[in-house]
């Protein structure tokens, strides 16, 4: 008879293994003839054999999976460990609430009024998020790690009003502080300096004017790598970008140049209680086009959205404790009939986590993987679908070396 304690003990490591053997099983990459993956991948071999001084810029646009920065940070570590560090790439340009990032403390001091595309269909710069300081505030920057090189920190910002717009200035630790110069008009505009990462440890942003908007901050260095950049918004549709002001998505991704775009949006859709698919479908592909004809040498990944489950009201039986969201499944269905019709890269991550019951099974792993709420993860869930998809883009880029 076996002990009751040692019988969860083996239930747990059961259920722990059944996971991980699920998730190993469903990291396919699949790449529906994106005319750009090919390059992607010689880019990454250059990188790797230390033949190459590129920054391979990954940018990955989406909710709040991306928002918390945590899936995004286990696939940049293991990017980074292999091919290069390339510093902290594009960051939210002020605090978000129920957002992070990995990389940086971000302090706001004095007044901000920080919109957000989400809610506010404005003039809004590639992110969808935007802050307006009054007299006296400022932003201090910390990295969470030392730096270390060079690096170029960029600031996009534009006017608002017809007033004279002030620039910016950043100080450092040291007390050196650089002038950027001020836009010159209503658009998105980008300007930079140069210094070195000991200085970098710690910034402080402030604005010499009242008329003048933050729209974006990177911190890249200057050496080749890889950066990874996420630009998330809590609650967001992927229908958020149709908010995004179309001459600043086109410039800043033409200044960015990346060589990898993500699109992870879904589960908000999926929980819709009266959705138009015909309309997601038209949206997904305009999208799909948008960022396409901004970003031409870009390979585009589109990833599935994840499982998720509700507790309480309607949703689709699907042989687990809770229901599926009602949406749910014709959002995965139509993401890869996109991903198919546009040529691009795929990744089922419902598939990677297990299937329709996955995050049940998540929530109820020991330590849990999953929040209560069967739609969030924890920070292990999070690292455990972002190691899945750094896998599953090794075994294609493996798989691309081996055939040339």
């Amino acid at each position: 008879m076996i002990h009751p304690f040692l019988f969860g003990r083996l239930a747990s490591a059961l259920l722990t293994f059944c996971l991980f053997s699920s998730a190993a099983e469903a990291t396919v990459l699949q790449d529906y003839g994106d005319p750009n993956a090919a390059r992607l991948w010689r880019q990454l071999a250059a990188l790797e054999r230390g033949e190459s001084k590129d920054v391979i810029h990954i940018l990955q646009l989406g909710d709040s999976h991306t928002g918390g920065d945590y899936f995004t940070q286990a696939y940049r570590e293991r990017m980074q460990q292999r091919f290069g560090n390339a510093g902290i790439g594009w960051i939210t340009p002020g605090y978000v609430k129920n957002q992070r990032s990995a990389q940086v403390l971000m302090k706001m001091a004095g007044q901000w009024n920080t919109r957000i595309s989400r809610a506010n269909p404005e003039n809004f710069p590639l992110g969808g998020v935007a802050s307006m300081p009054s007299s006296g505030a400022y932003m201090e920057i910390v990295p969470k790690q030392p730096l270390n090189g060079v690096y170029r920190v960029s600031i996009w910002s534009r006017k608002v009003s017809d007033q004279a717009a002030g620039g910016w200035k950043l100080a450092f630790p040291d007390g050196d502080i650089r002038d950027l110069a001020p836009p010159v008009g209503n658009d998105w505009q980008v300007s930079y300096v140069i210094g070195s990462g000991a200085e970098l440890n710690s910034l402080f942003l402030r604005s010499e004017g009242n008329s003048t908007e933050l729209g974006g901050i990177a911190i890249d260095a200057i050496a080749p790598g890889v950066s990874v950049d996420a630009l998330g918004i809590v609650g967001a549709t992927q229908r958020v970008i149709s908010r995004w002001q179309p001459e600043a998505v086109r410039d800043q991704l033409r200044w960015r140049r990346p060589q990898l775009l993500i699109l992870s949006y879904g589960t908000n859709e999926a929980f819709d209680s009266k959705p138009d698919f015909d309309a997601y479908r038209l949206d997904l592909q305009t999208t799909i086009r948008q960022l396409r004809s901004a970003a031409p040498e870009a390979a585009i990944l589109l990833i599935g959205a994840p499982n998720s489950a509700k507790k309480t009201g309607p949703g689709e039986s699907a042989g687990c404790r809770y229901k599926l969201p009602m949406a749910l499944r014709t959002v995965q269905t139509i993401q890869r009939e996109t991903a198919a019709a546009e040529k691009l890269l795929y990744w089922d991550w419902a598939a990677a986590m297990g299937g329709d019951c996955a995050i049940q099974r998540y929530a109820e792993a020991n330590p849990p993987l999953a929040r209560p709420d069967l739609v969030h993860f924890t920070e292990d869930g999070y690292a455990r679908s972002g190691n899945a998809l750094y896998e599953a883009l090794m075994q294609k880029y493996q798989q691309q070396r081996a055939a040339r």
